[in-house]
């Protein structure tokens, strides 16, 4: 669907008839958790169709974005070298006979976490919303192919540009725009006026081993 689409009276009111429907049948319904978590996210999803179609192209507003997508370029980047180094390090334990390292997962993950209010009115609907608004990277014990650097890790991602979907700006036609931007504002469930009120150090690396 192309970005003006998106914007279109038609596409808003389609998704806003469809949560409608979806919170009558809910509703009507013993609700189970699958049931709950699907409502949520209807509930999300229009609330982020609404916020993109409002969305001021001002070059204020842009360069915003653009200053967010190398702030997340740079955490993408360094997600991956963090998870290849903690990956040499348990492979060299395992090396030295440390066999409790026999098996291990890691997680490297860019995560957004603000003290501020902004988000209060989707407060109540935060476990679908944090779900679905991570960048990670993950490697294991034993991967397909043992990697001989940290940047093989985010190949793929570093392969395409991601000015797809709402993402698909005018203003981003020459822009080269990373995964990590994509996973948080497509994928995801954060609008592109909610990045206008993030502050680029309230996004983090948060990165979890498991044994």
């Amino acid at each position: 669907m192309k970005y003006e689409d998106r914007r279109s009276p038609e596409y808003v009111n389609g998704i806003i008839d469809h949560l409608i429907e979806d919170s009558r049948w809910i509703k009507a319904q013993k609700k189970s958790e699958m049931e709950c978590r699907h409502h949520q996210e209807m509930q999300l999803l229009a609330r982020k169709v609404i916020a993109n179609a409002r969305f001021e192209h001002s070059k204020e507003n842009i360069d915003k974005l653009l200053r967010l997508n190398r702030r997340l370029h740079e955490l993408q980047d360094e997600c991956a070298k963090t998870a290849f180094n903690m990956y040499k390090d348990l492979t060299a334990l395992m090396e030295q006979g440390k066999t409790y390292y026999k098996t291990f997962c890691i997680e490297s993950k860019i995560i957004y976490e603000s003290e501020e209010d902004w988000e209060g009115e989707v407060g109540g609907l935060y476990d679908s919303y944090d779900r679905g608004n991570r960048f990670e990277v993950g490697i294991c014990d034993a991967p397909g192919k043992e990697p001989t650097d940290y940047k093989e890790l985010n190949a793929w991602h570093e392969e395409l540009n991601w000015n797809i979907e709402c993402l698909e700006l005018p203003e981003f036609k020459d822009e080269c725009i990373c995964f990590a931007m994509h996973k948080f504002f497509a994928d995801g469930c954060y609008s592109l006026e909610d990045a206008m009120h993030m502050k680029l150090e309230d996004f983090h690396i948060y990165t979890k081993i498991h044994i």
